[in-house]
């Protein structure tokens, strides 16, 4: 069941769990973040952008960040280019280190999204996070609150059935 970005946004912002840019410079940031890449962008990865999503309950998002009045990109803490070697991009900071990254292998599929650990250098996705960005968005909403209220182990899957069907890792449940 794919969730499309703004359709996640709508429903994120509706409950009060979605914060955006202030302004919006998002068509200055995909052709950043293409050019850094080297690739024309997912579609997903651009209506992200579009939709200028700043942060998604306590977790920030990662992107180029352009300053108006310097008419100048801001230095980032994080590089659009720090998971290429791994085939992805960031996309969410988790508060310790770690990012969430989306999938660049995933050709014409929709790509999903991947844990990936600092401790580990960021060297390959360890679990999957959501088999869209969509989705993912969506998971990324309840993350706290799941973990502060116990929920099952795999209560991604009311929210994205197909979290056990991405190519790259298995859900954090499955990954030990």
């Amino acid at each position: 069941m794919r969730v499309s970005v703004p359709e996640a946004a709508r429903r994120l912002e509706e409950a009060g769990a979605l914060r955006r840019w202030r302004v919006n410079h998002a068509e200055r940031i995909i052709a950043r973040v293409s050019e850094q890449l080297g690739r024309k962008l997912p579609a997903d990865l651009e209506d992200f952008y579009r939709e200028g999503i700043a942060e998604v309950g306590e977790f920030a998002a990662i992107g180029p960040s352009w300053n108006d009045w310097m008419k100048r990109w801001e230095r980032p803490s994080v590089e659009m280019t720090d998971l290429l070697h791994a085939q992805a991009v960031p996309v969410f900071f988790d508060g310790c280190g770690n990012l969430f990254g989306l999938d660049l292998s995933s050709g014409d599929a929709v790509p999903a999204v991947y844990f990936f650990d600092h401790e580990r250098g960021f060297e390959k996705p360890v679990w999957a996070a959501g088999s869209s960005l969509g989705t993912f968005l969506l998971l990324l909403a309840d993350h706290d609150r799941a973990y502060a209220e116990d929920w099952p182990e795999d209560w991604q899957l009311a929210i994205d059935p197909d979290i056990g069907k991405c190519p790259r890792a298995p859900p954090l449940w499955a990954a030990g």
